[in-house]
Order: C-alpha cells, then structure tokens, then sequence
C-alpha cells in the first residue's frame, strides 16, 4: 500500500464493492424506465408540471450520482485497504466526494417534486402548510450539507488527498446526521400526509390499498436513511475507510432510488386507469361523473376528452290500414280493421357519453 513506485488501476469489484455495483446497476434501469415512462405519459397528454421538470433534473442529477458510484466500485470503494494502494485510494477518497455533492444536489429535487405534486393535490391548508415546510427543510439541509462539504479541508483537493488543513472529522459528522435527520422527516411526512387525503377520498377498497402500497415507497426510503445512520462514524474511520463508507454509498442509493420510484409511479397511465373506473362520487353524489384529483394527475378541466357513441333502437308499433281500392289511408290506432297490418318503425338514437382519459 505505501510503495512509492505504486499506480492506480482499476480493481474487480468483489464482495462489498460488488453488491454496491449489482444495486447501483439495478436501481439505475429502474429509475431510467420510470422517468422514461412518466415523461411519455405526462407530455403525451401536455400535463407536465413544475413537480415533473424537478422530477426529471432529480432524476437526470441521481442517474450521475449513480455512474460515479459505479466508477468507485472500481477503485476502492467496499473494498479493504489490504488491497489497495496508495493512488487507488486517493482515487477513492476523491469518488466519495463527488459522491458526496451530487447526492446532496440531487436528494433536494426529488423531495420538492414529492410535495409539490401534494400540494397541488392538497387544497387545505393542514396539508399544505407541512408539505411547504418540508420542501424548505429539505432545500436549507441540503444548502448547509454543500457549505460543510465545501468548508471542510482547504483546498479543497486536501479532502482526499489529505495535503492540506481540514476540518476535525467530528465536527463533519454532526452536520451528517442532521442532515440524515431532516431526510427521515421530510420522507415520513410526505408519506403519510397523502394516507389521509387518499382515507377522504371515495375510492374503492382495492384502490386504496393500491395507493397506500405505492404510499409505502416512501416509507421504506426513510427506513433505507435510518439503516444509514449507524455507518455515519465511518467518516471517522482510520482503516479500510473505503470498505466502511461502502455501507452508506449502498443505502443512500436505494435512498434515492425509492424516492424517485415513489414520486413517479403515481404518474404512470396504468394507476390512472385503474382509478379511471372506480366510481367515484364527490360530496353531492354525482353518480354519472366524478371530479376525482389523484396524486400524479391534474383536474379533469386540463385533460383532453374522448366520446363514446351508442346507437339504440326505439321501435314504435302502428297499424296501417287499406281501403278497399288498396289505397293507404294512414297509420291508426283501431283495432277493427281486419285488412290492417302491423308495421314496426324503427328510430335510431345515438347517445354520446363522455369519458375522461386520465393519465
């Protein structure tokens, strides 16, 4: 590890490094064919939205988060120091820090796409309110989180090359669980604020719990951030530093990923569809129509129609009677006539019922 004559060289990802890979690799489709979709569906139906243009930077800013956690997996990242050496592990050291700031930039445009669908969707203020308070606390924690990365060592390549004057690690590491803190709340509210506005609506059972099923996305970000929080120490780490930062990398991905899965499955025309069929009513009992607002979706008067025509038959019975000479003298009513003949008029009435096409 300290022979001078040392160079760098990308390793094989094995064990640790190797798990982070696989789940970076993965999470990284996903998300892509998502975003994909949800940018399909939205601009199809011109129904893109702030929340959507934050969702796709978000998306866009993760998916480089994800390339230079990859490219650490092959320079030391989940890996022991017993097999690396000195180039490779300032090549490491300085990966994490790349690391470091895309995920603090990218985390806060994720959340604020989340709570800005909310809040177009939540029109009271008991919502609103929380919701517009966790897009501030998400956006102040990640402004504080780039200043504390930017601060800590001059100059700024001493944070992985160690040559220069930095901040006591310590003192990184509190910053580091605020920061960890603030995300398990923001995720926890905008998780469970919209149980309740679904609880209010007069959805079918099954399609509660679809949307709680999707709700609960969220939840398991947050779950993925506390799974972190015991590895924050390892900043501190004075051996196989590279190996036990490896833990915090692997979860802040599946971080990341979760939430951006959250934040667009709600989007996709296959969740509006299915609501598209439930016989939602609002609050006079509407039964032929519903301005039903879903999480994801805009208001019924943003959204194009389509017509549904069907042709029914009214048959009306009459008798048509002859003279003696043949001759037609009308349609009438009597029953007396022994020459008359039943006749079947058939009217076409074409009734045209409008659907919304929900996306």
């Amino acid at each position: 590890m300290d022979d001078p004559e040392a160079v760098w060289h990308a390793l094989s990802p094995d064990g640790l490094a190797a798990g982070i890979l696989g789940v970076t690799i993965f999470f990284s489709i996903t998300t892509t064919i998502m975003l994909l979709l949800r940018a399909y569906v939205r601009t199809t139906h011109r129904l893109n939205g702030m929340e959507d243009y934050l969702m796709y930077i978000g998306g866009v800013l993760n998916l480089g988060h994800n390339a230079v956690v990859m490219y650490a997996c092959f320079t030391g990242l989940g890996t022991r120091d017993a097999k690396l050496n000195l180039p490779i592990m300032i090549e490491g050291a300085k990966a994490v820090t790349v690391w470091q700031l895309l995920y603090i930039i990218s985390s806060p445009f994720i959340k604020v796409s989340i709570c800005a669908n909310l809040i177009r969707v939540a029109m009271k203020r008991r919502y609103t309110i929380p919701l517009q308070a966790m897009s501030g606390l998400a956006i102040a924690m990640s402004v504080m989180a780039f200043i504390v990365v930017f601060i800590q060592c001059r100059p700024f390549e001493a944070s992985w090359t160690g040559q220069g004057k930095c901040i006591t690690v310590d003192v990184i590491i509190i910053p580091t669980y605020v920061f960890s803190a603030a995300n398990i709340l923001v995720d926890w509210v905008v998780s469970i604020l919209p149980a309740f506005i679904v609880w209010n609506l007069q959805l079918r059972r099954k399609l509660k719990l679809l949307s709680f099923g999707i709700l609960g996305v969220g939840v398991l970000a947050s779950i993925a951030t506390i799974i972190r929080m015991p590895y924050i120490p390892s900043y501190a780490a004075t051996s196989d530093k590279l190996y036990k930062i490896g833990f915090i990398i692997l979860w802040t991905v599946v971080e990341l990923s979760l939430g951006i899965l959250a934040g667009s499955l709600p989007s996709l025309r296959k969740f509006f569809k299915s609501l598209s069929k439930d016989q939602s009513t609002g609050e006079h009992g509407n039964i032929y129509g519903s301005d039903l607002v879903t999480i994801g979706g805009g208001g019924n008067s943003a959204k194009p129609q389509r017509s549904a025509a069907y042709e029914l038959n009214t048959t009306v019975v009459g008798r048509k009677s002859e003279s003696r000479d043949g001759n037609s003298d009308g349609v009438t009513d009597g029953d007396n006539d022994s020459t008359s003949r039943i006749i079947h008029v058939t009217r076409n009435v074409t009734q045209t019922r409008e659907w919304e096409r929900l996306s």
